[in-house]
Parts: C-alpha cells; sequence; structure tokens
C-alpha cells in the first residue's frame, strides 16, 4: 500500500532523509515496483530526477516567506538542505511556453523554436491556439534523450508536448473550455494512464474539471508514477500560482493559498521519492518559469499597425491583409513583417512605435532592435520588439481594436525582459547528493544541461552551462555560479 497525504507535510517529508509523517494520511492501492534488474540505469549516483515548475512562483516567496506570512515548510527545508537561488534568469520573453521549453532543452527561445505563448496567427484563423505541439521544438528534450539512452522518463502537464515521445505524457491543452477538453487531453495522454490513477486516488475524476487539471491530481499522476514505475526523468507542472497571481494579484490571499498548496505537492512527490525506495539517488529540482509584476493598465501597439494602414480589417472587424503584424506576449511584444526585406515597410513600421514611444505615457518601455532580440535569445525572425512600461501590459482585448487603450483583465503579469528585477525565476537543488549553498547567476537555460550532467546524457550545443560543473570548477565557493 502506498501512503496519501492531504495535508501539508510539517517539516514536510524529510525524503533524502525525510521521514514521512502518517498521522492525517490514507492509504491507497500501490502498483508493482518497476524497474527491474534488466532495466538499464544511468551510471551515477543520481538516477532519476524530479523536476517540477510552480508557474509563476517568486523568489521572494521561500527567501522571505515570514515577510508574506506563508505557511510553506517543504520550500523551507528544501531551502535549508539543498542548493537555491536568489532570483534565476528566465528567458525573453518570459512566459510559460518559451521558458519551459527552455528548462527542458537547455536552449534560448530563438533557437528551440517556441518563442510564445501562442502561435503566430496574423490572419487571426487559428482560434487562440497555443504552442502545444512538441513536432515545433527545433531541439532535443531531456525526455528525447533519455529515451535514445533507453531510460523511462514521464512528462504530465508540461507544455508543447503534444505528441512527445516519452514514456509517459500527459500534455497541456485545452481547446474550447468544455467537458469535451478533458476527452481531449485523455485522448492524447499515454492510454490507461489517467484511468490507473483514478482507481488509485479517489476523487482524481472530480479534480480533473474543464477547466484542467488541478496541481493536486497532476501531483496524484506523478506521484502514482514514482510509485509504479519510477522514470528516470520526470517533469511536472503546477499552475494555480501563476492563475491566482493573474487573477488576484501578489501576495493575494489566493494566490498565498496558492504557493502554500504547491508546498504540500512538493511534500507529496518527497513522499513519493521515499515511498518508492528512490530517494538516495534521485535529485529534486523546483523552478519557475518567470517572476510576475502589477499591473493597472493594458495597451495595443496593434491598433497602431490599422490606423497606419499596416493592417487591414473587413467589415466585420477581420483581418483581411497585413504587412506587418504583431504578437503579444503580456509584457512584451513581437512585431513582425509580411516581407522583412522590404526597407520602405522596415522604415514605416519602426516609425509608428518611435512615434507612439516619444508620447509621455505611451505604455512603452523600450524598442529592441533584430540585434537586440537576439542577443537576448528571442526571435530571429521579429523585426522589433517592444518592452512594456511598469503597470503596463500588452494586448488584452482584441490585438488590433479601435482604442489604444484596452481593457485590463488581470492584476499582475510577466513577459517582460528577463533582466528586469521582477521577472527573476525561482530556482532549487535537493537531493542527497547535492551541497547545500547559494546558486549564483543561475539561469533556466542551466537546469536541462544540470539534468544531462547527473544522468550522463549527451546534450550537445546547449546554451546553458550544468550547474553541477560549475561548483565544481568554482573557486569561490561549493555552489557559487557565474557566467
Amino acid at each position: 500500500m502506498a501512503i496519501r497525504c492531504d495535508f501539508p507535510l510539517p517539516a514536510a517529508v524529510r525524503a533524502l532523509g525525510i521521514a514521512v509523517f502518517l498521522s492525517g494520511c490514507v492509504q491507497v492501492p500501490s502498483p508493482a515496483t518497476a524497474p527491474t534488474a534488466s532495466t538499464p540505469q544511468p551510471p551515477g549516483p543520481v538516477q532519476h530526477v524530479i523536476v517540477v515548475t510552480v508557474d509563476g512562483l517568486m523568489p521572494e516567496s521561500y527567501v522571505a516567506p515570514d515577510a508574506h506570512g506563508l505557511r510553506i515548510p517543504t520550500l523551507r527545508h528544501l531551502v535549508a538542505e539543498g542548493a537555491s537561488s536568489d532570483g534565476a534568469r528566465s528567458v525573453f520573453p518570459s512566459v510559460t511556453y518559451p521558458a519551459h521549453t527552455s528548462i527542458a532543452s537547455g536552449v534560448t527561445p530563438g533557437r528551440h523554436g517556441v518563442v510564445s505563448n501562442r502561435a503566430f496567427d496574423p490572419l487571426e484563423k487559428n482560434q487562440e491556439g497555443w504552442r502545444w505541439y512538441a513536432e515545433d521544438v527545433k531541439v532535443p528534450r531531456i525526455w528525447d534523450l533519455t529515451s535514445s539512452a533507453g531510460y523511462s522518463s514521464a512528462v504530465i502537464n508540461w507544455p508543447v508536448t503534444v505528441g512527445a515521445q516519452a514514456t509517459y505524457v500527459v500534455p497541456e491543452i485545452w481547446r474550447a473550455g468544455t467537458a469535451e477538453d478533458k476527452k481531449l487531453v485523455r485522448a492524447l495522454s499515454t492510454p490507461g494512464l489517467l484511468d490507473a490513477v483514478a482507481k488509485a486516488y479517489p476523487g482524481f475524476d472530480q479534480r480533473f474539471t474543464e477547466e484542467g487539471l488541478s496541481d493536486e491530481s497532476k501531483t496524484d499522476i506523478a506521484t502514482y508514477l514514482i510509485e509504479k514505475s519510477s522514470p528516470n526523468v520526470l517533469f511536472l507542472h503546477l499552475t494555480q500560482v501563476d492563475s491566482a497571481q493573474h487573477k488576484q494579484g501578489l501576495w493575494s490571499a489566493e494566490a498565498r493559498a496558492a504557493i502554500e498548496d504547491s508546498d504540500r505537492q512538493l511534500g507529496r512527490l518527497l513522499a513519493a521519492a521515499q515511498h518508492s525506495g528512490t530517494a538516495s539517488n534521485t535529485a529534486f529540482v523546483v523552478a519557475s518559469d518567470h517572476g510576475f509584476a502589477s499591473v493597472e493598465r493594458s495597451v495595443r501597439p496593434g491598433a497602431l499597425l490599422r490606423q497606419a494602414g499596416l493592417v487591414q480589417l473587413d467589415a466585420k472587424g477581420k483581418v483581411s491583409s497585413w504587412s506587418a503584424s504583431v504578437l503579444p506576449n503580456a509584457g512584451s511584444l513581437y512585431v513582425y513583417l509580411k516581407d522583412p526585406h522590404d526597407a520602405a515597410l522596415q522604415a514605416a513600421t519602426l516609425k509608428v512605435f518611435e512615434d507612439k514611444a516619444r508620447e509621455p505615457n505611451s505604455g512603452i518601455a523600450r524598442i529592441l532592435d533584430h540585434a537586440q532580440i537576439t542577443a537576448l535569445g528571442g526571435d530571429p525572425e521579429a523585426f522589433l520588439a517592444l518592452d512594456a512600461a511598469a503597470n503596463t501590459s500588452f494586448g488584452s482585448g482584441s490585438v488590433y481594436g479601435e482604442e489604444y487603450d484596452g481593457p485590463n483583465t488581470v492584476k499582475a503579469t510577466h513577459g517582460y525582459d528577463p533582466t528586469r528585477p521582477e521577472m527573476r525565476a525561482s530556482l532549487l537543488l535537493f537531493g542527497a547528493t547535492i551541497p547545500k549553498g547559494k546558486l549564483n547567476e543561475a539561469r533556466l537555460i542551466d537546469i536541462a544541461p544540470t539534468v544531462a550532467d547527473w544522468l550522463h546524457l549527451p546534450l550537445a550545443a546547449a546554451d546553458g552551462k550544468s550547474l553541477r560543473a560549475q561548483a565544481q570548477a568554482s573557486p569561490s565557493g561549493p555552489l557559487a555560479v557565474s557566467h
């Protein structure tokens, strides 16, 4: 029988030296244990890696939890007994899908190809489709390498994994926001997996609603797989913190509750590793994909293109043709040209945004040219990028709406230049072989090289560097990292 706990584990589970607290726990059926003796395993002391992203978790949550009244025993334990960053650098744009693809590949968005959450759709025919499909990624991700090595892998609600070649897949995808979306996720997941989890965890189906998998239900899947087959790598994406911060604001009661619930889910994962017998050779990575900033205003630079005649709408207000187009990423925005080599179009488009940026209170903090975009690891196909001013975001409502100022539908967001301090991401490493300390100047693109280093996987041509290798080489301390 497996142990399932439905409360925050005090001092959380001391797995990897973590005792599982049984009071208040219930027993659920435990599947057969794997792998078998014949299953290939990585040769080093780390044979299993669990990567968990708590979407939008700000490092202040664990750097100064008392300042925000947070009850987070698991995160406190990870900080005390592992390695932690006071703020890791995200990617450009600092939004979920580019960042998660970089976390799993060690490559910047401009190279891996997932340069935004939404697919570029200048004629607005794609019904707001996101970059869900694994075939859009131009480089290998960690689970591709584990498959080649004969190891097992799991990806749970991880972005851009529809069609991923992993042992176990539950992709993140939605369409209509109805019960039909549940069928879509089931159809695209590893056959039989969700049914098996539902049998092991009563209430799983109720937590899997038309709005998607709750963080608890995602963790149900992860703990089931850890206890059933102990995959060599497991990638899990938790989303409730991001949602609460968007809707209710930073450090709101709802946001704090979501952070505390994420802490509870992390405790469950540590307990699952302990129960499976793999705790001593498991390394945990807990990260976020970006930081957050409060916003009070939303503007639509696409409206400027329409006003300048560079976008034409039909009688129904639909885009009929375009010479220049935009792709908003909340705190930033890409500008594309239909003919990138048209010098007159380049000049006209640049003038549109330069003129607006000169106006007081334009909402545009900075215009990035092609060289600046590529230097940040952004989309090499973009002509320009805009970085929004403080308290401002791009793109709510119709991209090409009648008015430049649009409805502001969120209280906080992200997507800005990752060098802005408020966009710093969280990053913690924990395991029996990981020394305690601080991760200085760490980046999200360093995570995949670190995982590859632990598991002796050939991750070629990554933009990031292994934190483990840098820590060993650093003269200033066991975990001091510099770039």
